[in-house]
Order: structure tokens, then sequence, then C-alpha cells
């Protein structure tokens, strides 16, 4: 479901549910008070599209409850009557999207967290493996290519020890951002630990993967100007409707990754599986 036909979804379900309390409200006796139950469109729209939706919907709630108050109470509730027991709902509602803002919020925060590295907020090592498992999956299905790339940078010990962690940590941030550059939106990046990152590349052939880590190495080694200089070593293993799980398969990429650190560093092996 594409965003727009979703945020069309939600606000036509909270219409309808602002709908149902208006006409409650307004063929119920006026003893019976069902004003507050505008309150659960203005929330409902407020947990899936925000504060500002749900402001919409109070503004509505209150013309809504207030038609319903004058023409069932009056004359009892004059006009600045209704208008006082209007800024009364509205100051409930506030609270209360401001509290479910701040749910939604830290609930987001929490997903990422369990699912991102919150130091380079690409995926985290059991995420990734999750979305490694899936694309295996297909590749066997639908006997479609698929390559995985690892890298791991070349003396970043050093760095640490030279510059501090607080420049190393900066460094993997960079390092990151330049990965998300070079390759393509449908291709997955993970921290696997350390100074050690993955890229899940989809219907690749090792040919594509192989250029891409080409061009990454090269990219990585012209990225930082200055001091320090940040080089990668690169395995590359492609695999075409292989029996290999998630563990054989980043293996294999991490072997050809410390193939290329012994024939010299700062370059890309591949492999096929």
């Amino acid at each position: 479901m594409s965003p727009l036909v979703r945020r069309a979804v939600i606000l036509a379900t909270g219409l309808a549910l602002t709908l149902l309390v208006y006409l409650a409200n307004a063929w119920t006796p006026p003893a019976v008070k069902l004003g507050l139950f505008y309150l659960v469109p203005v929330l409902f729209v407020t947990w899936y599209e925000g504060a500002v939706w749900g402001a919409v919907f109070t503004l509505g709630a209150m013309g809504l409850r207030m038609v319903v108050e004058l023409e069932q109470q009056a004359p009892a509730t004059t006009v600045p009557i209704a208008l006082m027991n209007q800024l009364s709902f509205a100051v409930v509602a506030g609270v209360a999207i401001f509290a479910f803002t701040h749910v939604r919020h830290t609930q987001v925060q929490l997903r990422e967290l369990a699912t991102h590295d919150p130091l380079t907020r690409v995926l985290n090592p059991r995420s990734f493996s999750e979305r490694l498992a899936q694309e295996l999956e297909r590749n066997r299905r639908y006997n479609r290519p698929l390559a995985l790339l690892y890298l791991d940078l070349d003396n970043f010990k050093s760095v640490n020890d030279t510059h501090g962690h607080q420049t190393g940590d900066a460094v993997l941030r960079l390092v990151a951002d330049a990965i998300r550059r070079a390759v393509r939106g449908a291709d997955v990046v993970g921290r696997m630990g350390g100074d050690e990152f993955a890229v899940l590349m989809p219907e690749t052939d090792g040919a594509e993967a192989d250029a891409v880590a080409q061009r990454l190495a090269q990219g990585l080694a012209t990225a930082f100007q200055g001091s320090p200089t940040v080089t990668a070593s690169i395995g590359v293993v492609s695999c075409t409707a292989t029996k290999a799980d998630t563990d054989d398969v980043i293996r294999s990429a991490d072997q050809a990754m410390y193939e290329a650190k012994r024939a010299g560093k700062n370059r890309v092996v591949k492999v096929a599986i």
C-alpha cells in the first residue's frame, strides 16, 4: 500500500468514526453525554498521521459538539457556555495528543534501536541476517542472482590509537554514509561489528557486484581529505539458487575479504557459490 493510499484509508476511517460519534451524540437524549468519545477518532489519526491531523480532527469535533449542545440544550446552553465547553474539550484533547505523540515517537525509537546500529544507523547484524535469509529464500525459489559485499576497514585500530575513539566513531559514520551513497536504494547495508560492514544486493550478479565493490573501494580511499586515510578490503560473494544458508554466505564473503587483506589490502576479491 502506497503512503498516499494508506493516509487516505486512515483519514477516511477517522472521518467515519467521527460521524458515528456525532450521530450517536445527536440521537441520544441530552442527559447522555457522548461528546468525550470524539477523542477516539482524534487519537486514532494522531497515532498514525501525527499531531497536526489530530488537531484538525479536534477542531472538527469541537464544531460538531457545539452544534449538538446548542440544538439539544437550548436555551439553557448559550453560545458562550458552549464555547467554554469546547475549549475544555480542546484542552483534554491537546493533552491526549501530546501524550500519544510522545508514546508514538518513543515506539519508533525503540523499533529503530532494535533493528539498527545506533552509531551508523544501518542495520545491526541480527536484522541484516534476517534480510539475507529472506533474499536467499527468494534466490532459491525463483533462481534469481544475489550478491553480498563484506568489507573491513584497513588498519582501523591505528585510527583509534592515533586520533582517539571519537574520531574513529566519526570515521565509521562517514564510511556508512559513503556505502549508502555508493549502492542502490534497494540494496541493504549492515554493520556486522567493529569496522566491518556488509551490503546485500538483490537481483545482482557477480560482475555487477564486483564493479560496485571496486567503485566503493576507490570512493573510500578518496572520500577522506587529509588524515586519517581510510581504505577497505572487500570480499564479494555471488550466488544463484544456492543451498547455502546465511552463515555460509557471510562466511564465504568474510573469507574473500581476508583474501583481499592477505593480497595487500585496499582491494576486492570475488567468489561464487
